[in-house]
């Protein structure tokens, strides 16, 4: 295990043959399907780059990696994905830490964030900040990245959500981000496949992991709007976002098809997680729009 400097080399040991060692920077692992994916990979040998923005998080995730017998495969860097200096700091150090061999064989793009509002009256710089982290960030991350994984003929995996196949009130700003990241995956899957370098999309529905409780958080601006014309429907959100944060898919399902799409020798170019959340996406593609937005007044009764 090691920490975010190039000070501490003996904090950086992996397998005495560089070659053989699988290497993979997961960005956003203080917790959620990063955290989870970080500790699975390195329960399978692969010697993980696992960013965070936090002290406390990089000290939490390499107590949890000791106690489940890993630390030895880590390396948990800082890094926030937005600032470009700092991508271009980290893309240096997974370089420095790998040596002569600087095989980069998976990026996984997490790190992300979730804003909740009606359009109307969402601050635009949220929006601006919700697509900036959730798409920007994400290809800013894979062209730092990609001299190393094209070295390797790598994998790209982007955590999506099912948000980026369809829209829905409040989540307006989320679902933008998303559609654009599916956007530029499916651009980068055609452009890098004569390198040999893959890229799939993970798309998940509601689990609970901390994104939709810290978007409320994030939103409590919206408290002074609850006796207005949207008071309803921001009141419906937050009963919505608690239950995901909840219940829903366990969230170790997607570190699970993390792991499988890195060992497969033909990954899909996209997975729902789970799998039953495949109807939603079905229902959306073949009903008129009018039908969906009939579908929606009644769920939603707006």
């Amino acid at each position: 295990m090691s920490s975010d400097t190039s000070n501490h080399p003996e904090a950086t040991t992996q397998a005495s043959d560089k070659t053989e060692q699988k290497n993979i920077v997961i960005t956003g692992c203080s917790s959620g399907f990063g955290r989870l994916s970080a500790l699975e990979m390195a329960r399978r040998g692969w010697h993980v780059f696992a960013t965070v923005r936090k002290t406390a998080d990089q000290e939490d995730l390499l107590a949890e990696a000791t106690r489940q017998g890993c630390a030895s495969q880590f390396t948990v860097l800082f890094c926030d994905i937005t600032d470009e200096q700092q991508v271009s700091t980290l893309a240096q150090q997974v370089q420095e830490h790998l040596g002569t061999h600087p095989h980069l064989h998976a990026l996984l793009n997490n790190a992300g964030t979730a804003y909740g509002a009606p359009l109307e009256i969402l601050p635009i710089q949220d929006l601006r900040a919700q697509i900036e982290v959730n798409a920007i960030a994400h290809l800013a991350v894979t062209q730092a990245f990609l001299p190393l994984l094209k070295l390797a003929h790598g994998t790209i995996i982007n955590i999506s959500s099912i948000a980026g196949r369809f829209s829905s009130p409040i989540t307006g700003a989320y679902s933008a981000s998303k559609y654009a990241l599916e956007a530029l995956s499916d651009a980068l899957r055609f452009e890098l496949r004569p390198f040999g370098v893959r890229v799939v999309l993970i798309e998940p529905a509601s689990s609970p992991t901390d994104i939709w409780e810290t978007s409320i958080e994030r939103s409590r601006w919206l408290d002074s709007h609850k006796g207005g014309s949207y008071g309803k429907l921001i009141n419906l959100f937050e009963k919505l976002a608690v239950r995901s944060s909840r219940k829903g898919f366990p969230p170790q399902l997607v570190a699970d098809t993390v792991a499988r799409i890195l060992e497969s020798e033909k990954p899909r170019a996209r997975y729902v997680i789970p799998r039953s959340a495949s109807a939603l996406i079905l229902a959306r593609r073949l009903l008129p729009d009018s039908a969906w937005d009939f579908v929606l007044h009644r769920v939603l009764r707006w």
